[in-house]
């Protein structure tokens, strides 16, 4: 009698060297962004090759997900530097994205048993001035927003020509972004256009600028209400034209910020102004800057110290305050200067609570002072005289209790 033997499906691929079909996915810019649901799911084409076909945008990046939409499943290029399309099949390894050189009709190819890629460009659009997309971004134009958040993008004329008026323009860097129109807006520095505004300061009129397309900062010089015209579009470059209608100088102010709020700036504590002279209160310590009203940062880049209190704003390093204790800052002509607490003397040596008697209650109030930053019952927990209040003064006041000195 013949013994009948059955095997499932998958068991006699594995038997005979083959994989049944995986489920791949593409990830990153121009699929479903960076994130692990939802992503586009490639084509099986057989012999373990899965696909896909569709406009990409140059300096999109993307890689594949491999059976899971998990970052473990991750697949990206075995060359240092990711740039696509070779056209070649190259080898995956785990992590790492490709980045897309040109902007066109893409086939993307993944061959699930050798584990390698084919990116191959199959059609670069011709380049149509009059079909594009720009957007504007940075301190001078509403804000560091990636477009169209913000509502910072150019009307297109539909003759190559592209406009924006924009109200309340400040002093500050900013940033073009020019893709074509079948792209979308992503979230990559690299499609923003850098150049410099030129030589002077804009003046009611025309300011012409010309600009290849790259990823450095122009500066707009003054504040206003102005119309932004682009024209003489090419693949890579543009001319900007700002035209300031009116010129509106904003009130000096300034505002502080540092690590005491997290250098958050909806929370930065603003100085009160009295004849063009700034001043602030505030209880903080560590690094910080001062940012005036045009979102400029300034610093110096110095530790501000009794005997150093003073510094010169510049676009420089972080200022720093070592101590946790109520300052008093004041601006005037650009000169920062803090005002350090003073150290009031008692009538009696170790009065720390300044009730007339020392007792235990001064090495209770210094106790609270150490351990909690509660200084409402100090009037001088600096009983040794050494600029700082510490655990020595403690014990100072302990041997003045034991009548072991009079510090």
């Amino acid at each position: 009698m013949k013994k009948i033997i059955t095997l499932s499906v998958v068991a006699l691929l594995a038997m005979i060297g083959l994989k049944a079909q995986a489920t791949m996915y593409l990830v990153g810019e121009g699929f479903n962004g960076w994130t692990t649901t939802g992503n586009v799911e490639m084509t099986f084409d057989g012999d373990s090759i899965y696909s896909w076909e569709g406009d990409l945008t140059a300096g999109s990046s993307f890689a594949f997900f491999r059976d899971t939409e998990d970052w473990g499943s991750q697949r990206g290029p075995a060359t240092s530097d990711g740039s696509a399309p070779t056209g070649d099949w190259e080898e995956t390894v785990s992590m790492g994205a490709w980045k897309l050189t040109a902007s066109g009709s893409y086939i993307i190819q993944y061959n699930y048993n050798t584990d390698q890629a084919k990116i191959a460009l199959t059609e670069e659009p011709v380049f149509n001035p009059a079909q594009r997309r720009f957007a504007v971004t940075g301190s001078a134009f509403g804000g560091w927003n990636m477009p169209p958040a913000g509502n910072q993008t150019f009307a297109n004329n539909g003759d190559g020509t592209y406009t924006m008026e924009f109200e309340g323009a400040t002093a500050g860097d900013f940033k073009l972004s020019s893709i074509s129109s079948n792209e979308l807006f992503t979230d990559n520095w690299g499609l923003f256009d850098a150049g410099v505004m030129g030589a002077s300061n804009l003046v009611v009129g025309d300011n012409e600028l010309s600009t290849s397309y790259g990823t450095a900062n122009m500066h707009f010089p003054v504040s206003g209400n102005v119309t932004l015209t682009i024209s003489n579009v090419t693949a890579t470059s543009c001319t900007l034209n700002i035209t300031l209608n009116e010129e509106v100088v904003p009130d000096k102010a300034y505002y502080l910020i540092g690590e005491f709020n997290g250098w958050n700036d909806d929370t930065k504590v603003p100085f009160v102004e009295n004849d063009s002279v700034f001043t602030l209160t505030q209880t903080f310590s560590g690094e910080f800057k001062i940012k005036d009203e045009n979102g400029n940062w300034l610093g110096g880049g110095v530790t501000l110290t009794e005997e150093n209190p003073s510094v010169t704003l510049v676009d420089g390093g972080n200022l720093v305050l070592a101590e946790e204790k109520e300052y008093t800052l004041t601006i005037e002509n650009g000169v920062l200067t803090v005002t350090f607490p003073s150290i009031v003397d008692p009538e009696t040596p170790g009065d720390v609570d300044g009730d007339g008697v020392v007792t235990s209650a001064d090495i209770t109030a210094l106790y609270n002072y150490l351990l909690n930053n509660d200084s409402s019952c100090i009037v001088n927990g600096d009983v040794d005289k050494d600029g700082f209040i510490t655990s020595a003064d403690v014990t100072s006041v302990y041997n003045i209790l034991l009548g072991n000195g009079s510090k």
